[in-house]
């Protein structure tokens, strides 16, 4: 009990990684995806850990099964940024450090903002204009913006740029400079950063079988534990499989059924039937009498028994 529930604590931590698998063969993961492969990779190592005191050949397998994927996880670690945008194609993705060129775009990005703080505080005092502001649109780039009541004090190495109702806008030498750095290192940055991200997801697709592995024997430890916890919860029973070509379940009950009335009020029935005098059964009754709830209730105990999981029933 106390290794499933470890299990178990350790298995709400980790996301449908063969989803994000798929996602990442067919080229459609961004970099949140990437994220959450890495949290759930993340958590990998403890799970192993946890499995290691396990006695069971099955567990024992499992445990051995587990690639704990480190080398992707190390990768995307030192890529990708803890919170990149939603789209791949608009940049900020890629963490400082993980490539020179790009740390370098982005220095040249930052220290632009800060130029252009600089030069929006050298010019109000130059020309004495209080209210001048340096701001950016996609249409005409940077430019400077002058009030109409202020136009009298624009110098003339101001180029007019655009007409407002309220004013004017301006271009000068050093902010067309200005502009040329940070518009082109921008445009650099999120096309670099594009690249990178490709030749990333690129280099983990190529990881994509051993992946799929850990996802499968994440999802077997999953359906392990959902099994072990129903058994405890509702009393079921280890069954018996033989060769011996009989059906034999002593007060056994319908799994589904019996969870939708209430607790304790299920009549269960005993089913016994072999392959050479007793092949056959005749069930008679009126309707709603529960002839289908017990030819379903069979069946089903038959099937978790062949698939090894405790049955509803006292004996199975």
């Amino acid at each position: 009990m106390m290794l499933r529930g470890d299990v178990i604590d350790s298995l709400k931590k980790i996301f449908d990684i063969e989803r994000i698998a798929g996602k990442i063969a067919y080229g459609n993961a961004n970099a949140r995806d990437m994220l959450s492969l890495k949290s759930s990779v993340s958590k990998l190592p403890e799970l192993k850990n946890i499995l290691s005191n396990a006695k069971t050949t099955m567990l024992k397998g499992i445990y051995q099964d587990l690639d704990e994927l480190k080398d992707i996880y190390e990768l995307i670690e030192k890529s990708i940024i803890e919170e990149p945008g939603i789209t791949i194609t608009e940049g900020n993705i890629i963490k400082q450090g993980y490539n020179e060129e790009v740390d370098k775009l982005k220095e040249a990005s930052t220290n632009g903002k800060v130029w252009l703080v600089e030069l929006e505080t050298k010019e109000k005092e130059e020309t004495g204009i209080k209210n001048l502001k340096v701001g950016f649109n996609k249409v005409f780039g940077y430019y400077i913006e002058v009030t109409k009541s202020n136009i009298n004090l624009v110098p003339e190495r101001y180029v007019r740029k655009q007409t407002l109702t309220n004013g004017e806008r301006y271009i000068t030498e050093e902010l067309k400079k200005l502009e040329d750095v940070i518009l082109g290192s921008e445009g650099k940055l999120v096309d670099l950063e594009y690249k990178l991200f490709l030749e990333i997801r690129e280099k983990i697709s190529k990881e994509i079988p051993r992946i799929q592995k850990t996802a499968e024997v994440i999802s077997t430890l999953d359906v392990l534990c959902s099994f072990a916890q129903v058994a405890e919860d509702l009393n079921y029973v280890m069954p018996v499989v033989d060769n011996s070509g009989e059906i034999n379940i002593e007060e056994g009950r319908h799994p589904v059924i019996e969870k939708m009335i209430t607790s304790g009020s299920f009549v269960p029935n005993d089913t016994y039937m072999n392959k050479d005098s007793d092949r056959l059964g005749i069930i008679t009754g009126p309707n709603m009498a529960g002839k289908s709830t017990y030819m379903r209730q069979v069946a089903l105990i038959t099937l978790m028994a062949q698939i090894r999981k405790f049955c509803t029933s006292k004996k199975c």
